[in-house]
């Protein structure tokens, strides 16, 4: 008598598991692809947008051709407001409109790089009256650096941008490999 061969329906454990192992391996390629994908964004957002900034104190510099290049270089006070706050402006402690044009070319041009280089959330005195937004507040500035600094050579002026990547910062190397990008305006 011969007896009845059984034939195997399904898959056997094996072969799930196989399967199962080569989904996992291809959704965390997946999953670091987009992880890179989002840290490349946002260095292009921060590049974006150091440039941005670049180009406003250029047009800045450009407008205020009275303003001294040494007043442009001269670092400023972060930890405080400007002495003086050279832009139109509402201010709801006094209700009076702050006007610009009360500013001389000097004082133009320490306001236009204290705006560029310091941030308004930054300051001890930060509150709704002195509540302002620069685009400076949207760049992540490499620790204890400047996001803005600007140098005179004669009659050119060099302005550079700083900022720390998300690729960097991953990598622990934030302040050692911070990006930047620079432009130079001729007066």
């Amino acid at each position: 008598m011969l007896l009845a061969s059984k034939n195997e329906a399904g898959s056997s454990m094996i072969e799930v598991l196989v399967t199962l192992l080569v989904f996992t391996v291809g959704m965390l390629g997946l999953a670091a692809l987009q992880l890179n994908a989002l840290q490349g964004s946002s260095d292009s957002a921060q590049r974006s947008q150091t440039t941005w900034l670049l180009q406003d104190i250029a047009e800045r510099i450009r407008a205020n051709p009275e303003g001294t290049a040494a007043a442009y270089e001269t670092a400023p006070d972060c930890t405080a407001l400007p002495a003086k706050r050279c832009a139109d402006f509402y201010n709801p402690a006094t209700s009076a409109k702050v006007a610009a044009a009360q500013c001389s070319a000097s004082e133009m041009a320490a306001f236009d790089h204290w705006e560029s280089r310091c941030s308004y959330s930054a300051i001890a005195t930060y509150n709704t009256i002195n509540a302002r937004f620069t685009s400076r507040d949207f760049i992540n500035a490499p620790t204890g650096g400047a996001s803005v600094s600007i140098a005179n050579n004669g009659n050119v002026l060099t302005l550079q941008g700083f900022w720390l990547g998300k690729a960097d910062n991953a990598k622990g190397t934030a302040d050692q490999n911070s990006q930047t990008t620079a432009m130079r305006i001729q007066r």
